[in-house]
């Protein structure tokens, strides 16, 4: 168990429906944001068009209003730029093209550390968009964003350069190793789901925020914090090939 304090220059946020990414790190973010001027891009998976049980409601209407809500709960945090990939929701496969648009945006941002929902659990499921996002993620950072032999139309056509990601923190995952306190920024990660209106009926902005809070001392309480956001870390070890590669 170790309590995060030093934050990166750069993050990249993962994510695969508007208001996973607020749920699973907002108060990180927006500490971090604040607190050390890190950069932070939020990469959109899905347009959310199948976020609602209303039948009224257009696909394309939903999408629409769900971007909107994404500008809006990211401005409330300071993240830097949303990027929408716009796959409709249930679409995410493991595929090479995927893979390929994160890894752009590896390298276009160049992130020290990459955020994206855990996609191994043993215990409990979650919605396969969520998997995909997690484990594309994963990929793209250790398989694939450092060397020059994948994708190598980003460098060729586009002026990029391969990447190394040094870590990723996993939200929402069942065995969290690694902590950050955020006990004052419960509230701006409560204003930033409820800029979410399509998704965030159910609650009040005060019983969202009270809900929030118990999440936050749970996780807390297993490293002495009032309040805190959980994460497992995976450190991106390349091997001395890749190291020398990436210094020739």
């Amino acid at each position: 168990m170790e309590i995060i304090t030093q934050p990166p220059s750069r993050a990249l946020v993962v994510t695969p429906h508007p208001d996973d990414a607020e749920g699973g790190c907002g108060a990180t973010m927006a500490k971090w944001i604040k607190e050390a001027g890190t950069e932070i891009v939020v990469v959109m998976c899905t347009n959310g068009d199948k976020g609602t049980s209303d039948r009224e409601m257009a696909p394309e209407q939903l999408a629409a209003t769900r971007q909107q809500e994404q500008r809006d709960a990211s401005g409330i945090l300071g993240v830097q730029g949303v990027v929408f990939l716009a796959y409709p929701d249930g679409t995410l496969e493991d595929s090479h093209r995927f893979r390929g648009q994160v890894v752009r945006e590896i390298r276009r941002h160049r992130p020290e550390i990459i955020f994206c929902i855990d996609p191994y659990r043993s215990v409990s499921h979650t919605h396969r968009d969520h998997r995909m996002s997690g484990q594309v993620a994963l990929d793209a950072a250790y398989s694939y964003a450092w060397s020059h032999l994948h994708f190598p139309e980003h460098i060729k056509e586009e002026g990029l350069a391969p990447h190394r990601v040094r870590e990723a923190y996993l939200w929402s995952s069942e065995s969290p190793d690694v902590f950050v306190d955020v006990e004052n920024y419960l509230e701006l990660k409560a204003r930033s789901l409820s800029a979410h209106v399509s998704q965030m009926r159910r609650r009040t902005p005060e019983e969202r925020l009270e809900r929030i809070q118990e999440g936050a001392a749970q996780h807390g309480e297993a490293v002495g914090l009032a309040y805190a956001e959980a994460f497992r870390r995976i450190r991106f070890e390349l091997g001395s090939m890749a190291w020398l590669y990436l210094h020739s």
